[in-house]
C-alpha cells in the first residue's frame, strides 16, 4: 500500500473572523474540526500505511519567495491590532481595502501555519518519507497574489510550497491542478510567466473571482510561460462524468507530455453538489476517482509524488467526507467503497477541450 501522510494542526481552528467579528463566514473552523472528526472516528487515521504530521510555521524567508515584503508587513501589522482586509489589486496598487477577506487578531500566524503545512506535504513526499499528502490546512491560499489577498487567502500555500521544493528539495519541474470551484487566480498570476510550472485550472466558469483575470481558456501564459498556463472554465451544473472526461482528455495528455518532477494539486471541495458557494454537481466519489487518475499518471510522470493542499469546500457535511474519499485513495484502501474505479463518458465539453488543446499546441511547448 502506499505511504500517505496527513498534514494538520490544531492551531487551524484558532483563525475564526466569524467569531470574532460577529459575521457570516463560510471559512470557519468547523471545516476542520468536523473533517479530522470524521477521520479519527472512522479509523482511517489508525490505519498502518496513514502518518498524521504537525507541521510548523512557514517562515519570513519562506513568504518572500512568493510575497512582497510590504504585503506580508501590512497583513501582520493588520493581525496585530485585529483589523483590516485583503483583497484585490485595484489598477495594480498596493491600497489597504475598506472591504474584502477580513484579517483579526492572529491571522498572520495561523497564515503562516497554514503556509508551513503546504511546505511539509511537499516535503515529505519529495524526500521519500511519504508516496503522497494531504494538507488539511486553513486558511487557503489561490486568490493570494505576490502582493495581495482575497477570498479568504492571506498567502499563496500552493506557490510557497513549490518555491520551497525548488530551493530545498532540488526539484525543477511542477504540475498545479487546481480543481476549486473559484478559479485560482493568485496561482495564476504568480506562474503566468515561469515555464517551469504547468497551472491547469478546473473552475466554474466567471463565477470568482472576476477582475483583471477571469479564468478564462484564452489566458495560457506570456513570455517564456506562454503555453503553460491552462484555464478550463466549467460551465454551470458540470458533472463527475463530465469532469473525468476533462481528465482523460486533457488533463493526463499534459502531464505526460510535460513530465513534472512531482504534481501539486489545489483541492477545493467546493466542487461538491452541496457546496452553498458553487453551482458543480461533483459527488464524494467524483473526488476519489478523480484522485486515483491523478495517481496512476504520477506513478507514469514522477513516481508517484503528489501533494494536496486543502483550498476551499463550505458544506460542513460534506467535506469531511470528500477529503476521507480522497485520503483512502491516496493510500491505495482498495476495501473501502468510496474508492471504487467507475468508467464515465461525457461529449459535453468535447468542443472546448479540443478547443483549448488547439491553442497550447499551436504555441508548441507541451507537443500535443
Amino acid at each position: 500500500m502506499r505511504r500517505t501522510v496527513v498534514i494538520y494542526h490544531e492551531d487551524y481552528l484558532n483563525h475564526d473572523p466569524g467569531s470574532q467579528l460577529k459575521i457570516e463566514y463560510s471559512e470557519c473552523p468547523d471545516r476542520l474540526r468536523n473533517t479530522m472528526k470524521l477521520l479519527t472516528e472512522s479509523g482511517l487515521l489508525k490505519k498502518r500505511n496513514i502518518t498524521l504530521l504537525k507541521p510548523e510555521p512557514a517562515t519570513l524567508e519562506d513568504l518572500v519567495q512568493i510575497h512582497s515584503r510590504d504585503y506580508i508587513e501590512q497583513v501582520k501589522s493588520m493581525s496585530k491590532i485585529g483589523k483590516g482586509y485583503v483583497d484585490l489589486p485595484r489598477n495594480g496598487a498596493l491600497k489597504k481595502p475598506k472591504s474584502g477577506t477580513p484579517v483579526v487578531k492572529g491571522t498572520y500566524q495561523i497564515a503562516k501555519l497554514s503556509a508551513g503545512g503546504g511546505i511539509a506535504a511537499g516535503k515529505v513526499v519529495a524526500e521519500g518519507k511519504a508516496d503522497n499528502a494531504f494538507a488539511l490546512i486553513r486558511p487557503p491560499g489561490h486568490h493570494a497574489g505576490k502582493n495581495y489577498g482575497a477570498g479568504y487567502c492571506y498567502f499563496n500555500n500552493i506557490a510557497i510550497m513549490i518555491e520551497n521544493l525548488r530551493r530545498k528539495c532540488q526539484m525543477k519541474r511542477f504540475m498545479i491542478l487546481d480543481w476549486d470551484v473559484h478559479h485560482g487566480n493568485g496561482t495564476q498570476d504568480i506562474f503566468y510567466e515561469d515555464p517551469t510550472v504547468l497551472s491547469v485550472h478546473t473552475h466554474q466558469a466567471h463565477h470568482y473571482p472576476v477582475y483583471k483575470t477571469k479564468g478564462d481558456s484564452d489566458e495560457i501564459g506570456s513570455g517564456e510561460g506562454k503555453g503553460y498556463n491552462i484555464n478550463v472554465p466549467l460551465p454551470p451544473e458540470t458533472t463527475g462524468e463530465d469532469y473525468l472526461y476533462v481528465t482523460d482528455q486533457l488533463i493526463v495528455p499534459v502531464a505526460e507530455a510535460f513530465k513534472p518532477d512531482i504534481i501539486c494539486v489545489s483541492s477545493g471541495l467546493d466542487m461538491h453538489y452541496t457546496d452553498p458557494l458553487g453551482n458543480i454537481k461533483f459527488t464524494t466519489q467524483t473526488y476519489a476517482v478523480i484522485t486515483q487518475r491523478l495517481i496512476d499518471v504520477a506513478e507514469r510522470v514522477c513516481n508517484g509524488k503528489i501533494a494536496l493542499l486543502l483550498e476551499g469546500g463550505y458544506n460542513l457535511e460534506a467535506v469531511p467526507r470528500v477529503v476521507a474519499s480522497i485520503i483512502a485513495a491516496l493510500a491505495e484502501l482498495g476495501d473501502a467503497e468510496i474508492t471504487k474505479y467507475i468508467e464515465y463518458k461525457s461529449r459535453r465539453l468535447r468542443k472546448q477541450i479540443s478547443a483549448i488543446k488547439k491553442a497550447i499546441s499551436r504555441t508548441h511547448v507541451l507537443g500535443l
